[in-house]
């Protein structure tokens, strides 16, 4: 039975097997190097050409490597991830006002928008035809 993903071992075994795979990577990349300049020379193509597809294949090479190597950090992990910019409380903090001067309460009842002002209306009286 294979651990799942989830456990800690499952992710370090997986850690593991991408950090041996990555030298088979820089390995086989390099070698296929190899074999891209030698065809590339026997074809004739300029020297002066080889400087720039040197440096984007390697650069190539190096961000396949360097994700690789980011991805193992990310399984390794045994902890999640926080944020340490935020306070770790569920609820915000209370802040005291500066000042304490407040109206005080008013005692009265308000008055009413409808005491009063109800009133019956008159039948309309409709024409028939």
């Amino acid at each position: 039975m294979r651990p799942s993903r989830g456990t800690e071992s499952g992710a370090a075994t997986v850690a593991k097997g991408m950090t041996s795979s990555l030298g088979y990577i820089g390995g086989f990349g390099f070698l296929s190097y190899v074999f891209v300049v030698l065809v590339l020379v026997k074809n004739g193509v300029p020297p002066n050409y080889l400087l720039p597809i040197t440096f984007f294949y390697f650069a190539a090479l190096f961000g396949i490597c360097f994700l690789i190597l980011k991805q193992t950090q990310l399984f390794g992990r045994t902890e999640p991830r926080r944020d340490d910019s935020q306070p770790a409380q569920d609820q915000p903090s209370y802040l005291r006002p500066v000042t304490t001067a407040q109206l005080a309460d008013s005692y009265d009842t308000p008055a009413s928008v409808t005491d009063h002002t109800t009133r019956t209306l008159d039948p309309v009286r409709r024409d028939e035809r």
